[in-house]
């Protein structure tokens, strides 16, 4: 584990949070963008590249008690309509630790907010994490973080998965709160250098308790990871005592300032999307205001969750994983006009 490094760094301010949150705001609700009529549609990452938009999202059978999650891909021209392209990662039975659940996540995208959105190469190779697991059902313990990469992030077929995990709750570093499992992991680059490492994991992971707080890694060469930090960057327990998931975070640099989205649930309240703000990637600011993207809508009165941000020619999208009433759960999109 690497300790944290002393950075003295002006804490985000009232004024600086509320101009956040004007500019990353999307109120205008477009509804689904994909969704199964056999299978959960969930966890939308999306990136650029070649003037067509790409995402990765995961599956699951709507009787998940002999399923579990696999990759797929799809792409668009406008982000509001999208073409399915191909699984990129499905189950087997290899009975390997990612057999069973093998959920991806798009790593090493631009996170400048008027950036290009493209995914970066780290040594030559193109990368994605995925959750990962061995047993059926819908996020069955113990959950593993997986990598793999490719020379075509777009090419459904290239992807070579990592032999080992990079990240497992039963490390000998793992901090009390991530013991249980591991679950959706965000990599980026450290674009304004606070860590000392060039880049990041940012993921979050469950105590015994089943209780989810968001921790950092850090990695020289975007392949081997370790621990940074003794603790979590991110638990809302200490915010609001009833919490039980602040997950699945996504990174935005705007200006000095590090934008974190995630979601927010508490035992009897809908799931929300929010953000927390930073300077040094450790200690966070979480806006206190309006959620981001939460269920207000007929179609999404369960939850409004698991947030990725992408902004494109002035316009802000914020795609998450709409939840029903009806047994829906599937991706939507809202933007900013």
């Amino acid at each position: 584990m690497i300790p944290f490094r002393n950075n003295t760094l002006p804490a985000i301010t009232d004024a600086e949070m509320t101009e956040i949150y004007e500019k990353i705001k999307t109120p205008v609700k477009h509804g689904a963008v994909i969704k199964w009529e056999n299978d959960f549609t969930d966890s939308p990452t999306v990136f650029y590249r070649d003037g067509v938009f790409y995402m990765y999202f995961i599956a699951i059978s709507k009787d998940v008690k002999v399923s579990g999650y696999e990759t797929h891909l799809a792409s668009s021209v406008d982000l509001l309509h999208w073409e399915y392209r191909g699984t990129i990662f499905r189950r087997n039975d290899l009975d390997r630790w990612d057999s069973k659940q093998c959920a991806g996540y798009a790593a090493f995208k631009d996170i400048a907010f008027d950036g290009t959105n493209a995914l970066e190469s780290v040594g030559g190779r193109y990368y994605i994490t995925y959750l990962a697991g061995n047993s059926d059902g819908y996020e069955p313990d113990p959950l593993f973080m997986g990598q793999a990469y490719t020379a075509d992030p777009t090419n459904p077929d290239a992807f070579t998965r990592f032999e080992e995990p990079i990240l497992r709750p039963d490390d000998d570093d793992a901090r009390d709160m991530e013991t249980k499992t591991l679950y959706k992991s965000c990599l980026f680059r450290d674009v304004l250098g606070v860590t000392g490492y060039p880049y990041v994991n940012i993921y979050n992971g469950k105590a015994q308790n089943h209780t989810e707080r968001i921790f950092l890694a850090v990695s020289e060469d975007g392949e081997h990871w370790e621990r940074y930090g003794d603790r979590a960057v991110l638990d809302m327990t200490r915010i609001d005592p009833d919490t039980r998931i602040a997950g699945d975070p996504q990174i935005v640099c705007i200006g000095d300032i590090y934008v974190m989205f995630f979601f927010h649930f508490t035992a009897g309240r809908g799931a929300y999307d929010t953000f927390a703000c930073s300077r040094d990637l450790v200690n966070w600011r979480v806006w206190d205001g309006e959620p981001l993207i939460a269920p207000t809508e007929e179609w999404e009165n369960v939850h409004a969750h698991k947030p990725w941000f992408i902004r494109h020619n002035g316009v802000n999208y914020h795609f998450y994983c709409a939840v029903n009433q009806n047994n829906e759960r599937y991706i939507a999109v809202a933007t900013s006009k």
